[in-house]
């Protein structure tokens, strides 16, 4: 029995041993991600975006199968056929000399064609023209890649902005959960001055009450401000392709951009904006469709060349080479034709109308970004200078109570001024930064926070 008890001891050593000397075992550091840092993962690992990268190729591939049409088309047939009787032609019998003159109804009978046969065919078609069905066609697929890449792009601003929305509210939070901790330490300090005032008899047992309650107030606030903290920090990881639970550290730094006039920001946005491009690249793509489409009203020209083989024992040639000019032309399509050149018109004029009010959208975006940034800023200006007033205040009541000139209800209230002022400051401070990233990306500059991730092939 005591052999057995060392020899557990032993094992549990070699276990424990074997547990503390795995590489990796201990916890790694959380992360700490700068803005560019975050812009990068999200450009490289988000799924929404490698969506639109698909796209993107998808119609590149169209432009090859669009551009094939100015190829030549070589196709191959083989072919069995089986007949119930032997192919026979007939010939009358005055056809040949000394063959029954003047006898009617007499015939010569022969076969043409074995009864059992297999035959092939190889040939080369290509299109002279179609009336710029072809041109047309490779034209709207050039432009269709180019307007998915400005899609792409567009995608890529709308990710950055998010990214910064959820990177600067994430910081936001984390300074409001710093300003209820020091709300919860002021309160604790005051708790203790009312519990010393006390217990010397200079005030009575309700300001260590009302110190209580105003207390449990603020961790209250404090539990609901981490768990805020923990739920924003979560939602930016899953933007970002990261472990949702992981804790992400965020440096604390500001956008620098330069200021803009209202009217020089709409002018570049204008200018800028991937989905105003991309909107251009699709009107001209519908145009080269309804060229395309009107160009099936009329013929097409093309040649022919190639080689048919046919078994044949009573064919003096088994192979024949050829060599065709021809004209294919639908003369009739039961209206369908007509119908599909009234949609393609109807297209242009649906995306000049979408065009048209996404011009006005724009507009709006950086009227209502410029203002915001003007606001914030304003804010900020205004709560700076009343947070260093609400500090003051604070200072004054607390020194008014231990001086018993002053009451306990001052001195709270002092403090709730003091977190709200705080609370005021921090939500201007960093409304300033996703304003300035607002504007950004309403001007379609905010590709410009991460310059080097531009793609090459990009419009």
């Amino acid at each position: 029995m005591r052999f057995r008890s060392t020899q557990r001891r032993f094992f549990l050593g070699l276990l424990i041993w074997g547990l503390l000397a795995v590489p990796g075992s201990a916890a790694e550091p959380p992360p700490s991600l700068t803005l560019k840092d975050a812009l990068r993962l999200a450009w490289k690992a988000n799924p929404g975006l490698q969506v639109s990268r698909l796209q993107s190729l998808i119609a590149g591939e169209e432009v090859v199968r669009a551009r094939s049409g100015f190829l030549p088309t070589v196709k191959s047939e083989v072919s069995q056929t089986i007949y119930d009787n032997e192919v026979q032609a007939k010939i009358a019998s005055n056809a040949f000399p000394g063959g029954g003159a003047g006898i009617p109804g007499k015939y010569f009978t022969f076969p043409s064609t074995n009864r059992n046969f297999w035959s092939s065919k190889v040939y080369l078609d290509q299109t002279i023209f179609d009336f710029w069905g072809t041109p047309s066609r490779y034209q709207a697929a050039v432009l269709g890649k180019s307007a998915s890449l400005l899609d792409t792009a567009k995608t890529r601003d709308d990710l950055f902005l998010n990214v910064c929305q959820g990177y600067f509210t994430t910081l936001r939070a984390q300074k409001m959960e710093t300003v209820a901790q020091q709300e919860v330490v002021d309160l604790k300090a005051h708790r203790k001055i009312a519990q010393d005032q006390y217990e010397f008899g200079v005030v009575t047992y309700n300001d260590v009450l009302q110190a209580e309650v105003s207390l449990a107030d603020a961790e209250q606030r404090l539990i609901v401000a981490k768990t805020d903290t923990i739920n924003i920090r979560s939602a930016l990881n899953k933007v970002l392709a990261l472990p949702v639970s992981a804790a992400t550290v965020l440096k604390d730094e500001k956008l620098e951009t330069r200021p803009w006039g209202l009217e020089d920001a709409t002018n570049a946005a204008l200018k800028q904006r991937s989905d105003l491009k991309a909107s251009t690249r699709r009107i001209s793509q519908q145009e080269k469709v309804v060229t395309q489409t009107r160009s099936q009203f009329f013929p097409r020209f093309y040649t022919q060349a190639g080689m048919n083989y046919q078994h044949n024992d009573y064919m003096l040639h088994d192979t024949q080479w050829f060599g065709i000019f021809g004209m294919q032309w639908t003369m009739f399509s039961g209206l369908d034709t007509k119908a599909q050149l009234a949609q393609a018109k109807l297209k242009v004029h649906q995306l000049q109308e979408q065009h048209r009010d996404l011009n006005d959208q724009v507009r709006l975006d950086v009227q209502n970004a410029f203002l915001k940034v003007k606001e914030t800023a304003d804010r900020i200006r205004t709560t700076e200078k009343a947070v260093k007033q609400a500090e003051e205040n604070l200072r004054l009541n607390e020194e008014r109570y231990q001086e018993q000139v002053g009451t306990a209800t001052d001195v709270i209230d002092a403090d709730t001024l003091l977190t709200k002022t705080k609370v005021n400051y921090w939500t201007a401070v960093y409304d300033h930064q996703m304003a300035k990233a607002q504007m950004l990306w309403a001007m379609g500059g905010i590709n410009n926070l991460l310059p080097q991730e531009k793609p090459g092939n990009a419009p």
